[in-house]
């Protein structure tokens, strides 16, 4: 015998079948009108180049950051009052978003995993890197929704879904715009808006994909595994985001005022990522709907049966990609790669990049992170004629051609791996010889000399002041991995 839906299932139905077309609407005006906005405010801060700073600019700042949410929300309302969601509870989820963002999202990838520090160091880093911040982010903004207004009488279609976790994923784009407003003190306002925007319609995007799978979820009897599904599109969805916004944005936003026009590829992404996803969605709600009246889509029994299960496998899914973007962050950050060049082997990190140089026997960069280098060279020596400090003064006398100010801060012997060596930190002003509009930079350097039958080997590390607290140590144990094979021929 079919068991009968209870009073809860029927009231639960009783807008199964209503299609707020509004919704779908609002959402691509808000986008358009988002675009507008950025459109003024970059040309404001181009053409007239506002003298903003200190404290005026930080606030202008801050207006900015919450813009973004704002218009797209006064859409939703302005657009759709007449089946609108009561005003407390769409605040109440973004209000959580931002909690959920400042108290675990935040902290988690910025201070535990540090993900700002290696995301784009490799292809493989920014894979990892990518699910990792899609998988925490996702989970928050589902989970905004899931514990704090799923089981409430409100949520009753199945829009409901869409306008709650879009709400939730607005807050937590909120909060990553006001702190990278608050780190940098204001920045130049163009530039700025046109990063804060991109997030806003991006995650935008990404709750409007997790919110359809909520809202099908609170309707239907759907599989156990329909809601955890659901979680790992938008993680991979949020992924492959960063994945190509990586590829397409290179640069960074300075402190003060923008002097250019900054790059809105990354925005257009976002763009066409919100209106992609709110149109795919609006179809897949409008044949649910369909489906609903035709009498397809009736569950046999009270469909919060399963809900609990469903929502537990949503957190194993998390668990499990949060362990695996631990593990890879480990391989990451501390991951090396091994290099055999005859005469010298050992390992470099994994995340730092080779560099073709001539007449050198190894050169890799951390491009993307500390921008510090690790070179190895040979210098061939004439037979009882050179000593540590000959090939000392022939590297003075080299880097003194090519640079400006170079001055050897200190010289002493050491000892690595039972090998003596000479060790020296020196200096030096890189003024980026032809290139144009190149700032000079200082650049602080160690050397180990190691004498070996008839040449020297110097392993050189090369590093700004502000980062050579931070490279020192890698670079030592850089040092520490190396081999040198008497006799051996370079490869």
């Amino acid at each position: 015998m079919t068991s009968q839906p209870s009073a809860v299932a029927s009231d639960r139905y009783a807008k199964a079948g209503f299609h707020r077309k509004g919704v779908w609407r609002s959402a691509v005006i808000a986008v358009v009108a988002l675009m507008v906005f950025v459109g003024a405010v970059v040309a404001i801060d181009y053409l007239l180049k506002p003298q903003l700073n200190g404290l005026a600019l930080l606030l202008v700042g801050i207006v900015l950051a919450v813009v973004p949410a704002a218009l797209w929300l006064t859409f939703f309302y302005v657009q759709d009052r007449v089946e609108a969601e009561p005003v407390g509870y769409v605040g109440r989820v973004f209000v959580i978003g931002f909690a959920l963002a400042g108290a675990v999202g935040i902290p988690l990838t910025n201070n535990v995993f540090h993900v700002q520090e290696w995301l784009y160091r490799s292809p493989v880093a920014t894979i990892i890197g990518s699910l990792l911040i899609g998988a925490i982010e996702s989970f928050l903004i589902y989970a905004a929704v899931r514990y704090y207004m799923f089981d409430q009488p409100e949520f009753d279609e199945r829009t409901d879904g869409v306008v709650y976790c879009t709400a939730a994923a607005l807050g937590y784009a909120t909060a990553i715009n006001l702190q990278f407003i608050l780190n940098s003190g204001g920045s130049g306002l163009g530039g700025s808006e046109v990063y804060m925007a991109e997030l806003s319609l991006a995650y935008a995007a990404f709750g409007g994909v997790i919110g359809y799978f909520l809202g099908h979820a609170k309707l239907e009897r759907d599989p156990v595994w329909w809601l955890p599904i659901g979680f790992l599109i938008t993680v991979l969805l949020s992924g492959l985001f960063f994945v190509v916004r990586g590829q397409l944005e290179t640069g960074s936003i300075s402190i003060g005022v923008s002097t250019a026009l900054p790059s809105i590829k990354g925005l257009l992404l976002a763009g066409t990522l919100a209106v992609a996803i709110t149109a795919i969605v609006s179809l897949l709600v409008h044949r649910d709907v369909s489906r609903e009246i035709a009498g397809l889509n009736q569950a046999e029994a009270d469909p919060t049966k399963g809900d609990q299960q469903a929502n537990w496998g949503v957190t194993a899914v998390f668990v499990v990609l949060l362990v695996a973007g631990a593990i890879g962050w480990h391989f990451v950050v501390n991951g090396v790669t091994a290099f055999d060049k005859g005469m010298v082997r050992g390992t470099y990190p994994a995340s730092y990049g080779i560099v073709s140089h001539p007449n050198e026997i190894m050169h890799v960069a951390d491009r993307v992170g500390s921008g510090a280098e690790f070179i190895i060279t040979s210098k061939d020596l004439q037979a009882g004629r050179q000593d540590v400090r000959a090939i000392s003064s022939m590297l003075a006398a080299q880097r003194a051609a090519d640079f400006d100010n170079y001055k050897l801060v200190d010289t002493r012997p050491t000892t690595v791996n039972g090998r003596q060596a000479q060790l020296q930190q020196f200096a030096y002003v890189d003024t980026g010889g032809m290139v144009v509009a190149t700032i000079p930079r200082v650049i602080q350097g160690t050397d180990y000399i190691f004498m070996m039958d008839n040449r020297a080997v110097v392993v050189t590390l090369l590093s700004t002041p502000e980062g050579i607290g931070d490279v020192d140590p890698v670079f030592t144990g850089f040092v520490n991995s190396l081999s040198l094979v008497e006799g051996a021929q370079l490869k």
